[in-house]
């Protein structure tokens, strides 16, 4: 007997509470994940065949992610006498809660962990995109195969810096909506990091 819930009836936003489940969604490989997981409801065996390794290998992982609630059972059926489950995403899109970064100190796990879950995994999807030959380094940056770097620093008023952070939240927001898996044949899987942040001076 199948067992079904609608696997559209997801939350907009998870909100990370807790440094354990922080650290659950943080590893590249889980990132990967949640990724096949946001496309559609897919069972651990579809995940494994779309990655070319066995199932063994992902139980831990989604186990993780299941139990700390970031992925959930939206369909369970019997095959051959087992039983198997189909996952799906809990939210559309995944927070920190400013909670967990207030009050610490610079070598705190929980910063760390945030650094290296979104600067950490945009290198390791930059340098796997130029190694597959999915980034072009030798076209212009308008090109669809191109990739944008950029590092400034300036002066900003509290006003000009709000205003800033405003602009990207939105930017990020819009680019959220966009679909998780392909529209066409000439879609391609796009990154976006952003960050805006205070910094001290450098001294000589």
């Amino acid at each position: 007997m199948n067992k079904q819930r609608d696997p559209n009836d997801i939350a907009e936003v998870f909100v990370i509470s807790d440094l354990e489940t922080l650290k659950a969604v943080s590893t590249p490989f889980r990132q990967k994940l949640m990724q096949l997981m946001a496309e559609e409801a897919r069972t651990v065996k579809e995940m494994a065949r779309e990655l070319d390794m066995p199932p063994s290998r992902l139980y831990y992982h989604v186990n993780q992610l299941e139990q700390h609630g970031i992925i959930r059972v939206v369909e369970t059926r019997m095959v051959s006498g087992i039983m198997e489950k189909r996952y799906r995403l809990a939210a559309r899109g995944f927070h920190v809660d400013r909670k967990l970064l207030a009050a610490r100190g610079e070598q705190d796990p929980v910063l760390e962990v945030l650094l290296e879950s979104t600067l950490g995994a945009g290198e390791k999807e930059i340098l796997r995109g130029v190694q597959e030959g999915v980034i072009d380094l030798r076209i212009p940056t308008s090109e669809p195969k191109a990739i944008y770097l950029a590092h400034a620093l300036a002066y900003l008023t509290p006003d000009q810096y709000q205003a800033f952070q405003q602009r990207l939240q939105e930017l990020l927001e819009e680019f959220e909506t966009l679909p998780q898996k392909p529209a066409d044949d000439a879609s391609i899987l796009t990154g976006l990091l952003v960050a805006i942040y205070p910094t001290a001076p450098q001294t000589e």
